[in-house]
């Protein structure tokens, strides 16, 4: 199929959007619960105690996993507004640039103790943390939705589409990595003071000014993608008309494949970013070099950029992506024993994240692209076309994993020690610290990886082949021909 109008420069538009996207992404899930457990209601900064402050952290950390699993409720019903909405600029784009806007601002006051509220007066901040957080979550939702959501509308055939997924993991890694290469850095050179050593990564001062760096860098790459990517008409996405909320919810419940698929993925995302949320603990807490978590971010850096190259030929050696997601969990399991048994050994700490990093972009875009696929499997079995419902399910799974992960980290953090003053000694003199961390760390993202091949094994059919079947089914029943599709 020849390559619509303006491809390249959308394929640009596009991953300069997903490393905008990711760069915020990274800051959200990984890093606002290091910022709050570490600065937030320190005893050695205000008039709170050392109980209190653990109280606080908990009660901060529940709001987290609550308000999380909340807005999940809504976000089938955020993926029909998107399909809903009619604009000049289309029905994606409205919404990158509004929950842009708005989550630049949020993320900069989460990075922030709100004028000293976190130490003089805790429980007004719990108020006022709720409220922005909660505000941060939706807007970001509508954001990530439609973004993620426009890919069966930037492209219709399967290979066109592994371009567009391609290039675009290929920027999101980028800007994660950059995020990890970054964030200590950062957070030290602008502290003041200039921590230069030791377990301190930095005070609130560097971290507001990482938070303002990350709202910059997404929402410029955000305003790249809704001025330079092109939306292909084709004969599969005539405008339909308006779905009800029953309908979201029927096309999501109808669609098997979608619905397998999901459960796979979720219980992949839930391990990845659980051992992923506590890397920067680890190093700081048990390795006892924060400097050094920087290699993490070097790794992800080259690693992410050459995985995803790769995974065109790798698919096809592989026999399709399916089998290739397989493969690739089976490898970060091994990682993850390797990583577990490697003690304080730097070489064997970074050969098992090698080993449990360089599989996962590759598996991000296989779960991508086959969750896009489920686009027209879903219009064949109900009739209606629900690009922003169908894609709603991805965000929707790695938030909730993010949602779990938090709650889990905050929660384990203070089980094991590691709030606030916390060092390498403190944490090791505490009976079975290291062990609890490390069960949690690798034990628990292993068990989910497992899960997640057997359910993939079993239920999931979405391959390539299967997906140019339900594409002549779906040009056979609307009486089309395959060169209609290209817009």
């Amino acid at each position: 199929m020849n390559k619509p109008k303006g491809f390249a420069r959308t394929l640009f538009s596009y991953a300069c959007g997903a490393f905008g996207h990711d760069v915020f992404y990274a800051a959200l899930s990984s890093y606002l619960i290091m910022f709050i457990t570490s600065q937030l209601f320190n005893p050695g900064q205000g008039t709170i105690s050392e109980s209190t402050s653990e109280k606080m952290i908990a009660i901060v950390t529940t709001a987290l996993f609550v308000l999380r699993f909340v807005e999940l409720i809504i976000d089938p019903m955020i993926g029909g507004v998107i399909d809903n909405t009619r604009s000049r600029i289309g029905k994606f784009k409205p919404w990158i640039l509004f929950g842009g806007v708005i989550g630049s601002i949020c993320i900069v006051a989460l990075f922030t103790d709100l004028g000293g509220l976190s130490t003089a007066n805790p429980m007004m901040y719990v108020v006022m943390f709720i409220v922005i957080f909660a505000v941060l979550d939706v807007v970001y939702s509508f954001k990530d939705i439609a973004f993620w959501g426009m890919i069966p509308a930037l492209a219709t055939d399967s290979s066109q589409r592994e371009s567009v997924g391609v290039f675009a993991r290929i920027a999101s890694t980028l800007g994660a990595a950059a995020v990890t290469v970054s964030v200590v850095p950062i957070v030290r050179y602008f502290s003041a003071g200039h921590t230069q050593s030791g377990n301190a990564i930095g005070d609130k001062q560097g971290w507001l000014v990482f938070a303002v760096l990350v709202a910059v860098v997404s929402l410029a790459g955000g305003l790249i993608t809704v001025f330079g990517a092109r939306e292909q008409q084709s004969a599969l996405r005539k405008p339909a008309e308006k779905t009800s909320i029953l309908q979201v919810f029927r096309a999501i419940g109808r669609n098997d494949q979608l619905m397998w698929l999901a459960v796979s993925y979720g219980l992949f995302a839930l391990g990845y970013v659980l051992c992923s949320s506590f890397l920067l603990y680890y190093f700081t807490y048990i390795y006892g070099v924060p400097e050094d978590f920087a290699i993490i971010g070097t790794i992800n850096l080259v690693l992410g950029f050459v995985a995803v190259a790769l995974f065109p030929p790798l698919s096809r050696l592989a026999g399709g992506r399916k089998r290739l997601f397989l493969l690739g969990v089976a490898v970060m399991i091994a990682g993850l024993a390797v990583f577990a048994a490697a003690g304080q050994s730097l070489p064997l700490i970074l050969t098992g994240y090698i080993m449990f990093f360089f599989p996962y972009p590759i598996m991000f875009v296989c779960v991508l692209l086959m969750l896009t696929d489920s686009v027209e499997y879903g219009q064949l079995k109900t009739g209606t076309r629900s690009e922003g419902v169908t894609l709603c399910v991805r965000p929707l799974l790695d938030k909730m994993a993010g949602a779990i992960s938090n709650g889990v980290v905050g929660f384990t953090a203070i089980w094991v020690g590691m709030t606030n003053n916390a060092t390498v000694q403190t944490v090791a003199a505490g009976a079975g610290n290291v062990f609890k961390f490390k069960l949690i760390m690798f034990g628990l993202p292993a068990i989910m990886f497992v899960l997640s091949i057997v359910i993939c094994l079993r239920q999931v059919r979405l391959t390539e082949e299967f997906h140019r079947q339900v594409v002549d089914k779906l040009c056979d029943k609307l009486g089309i021909s395959r060169q209609d599709l290209t817009g």
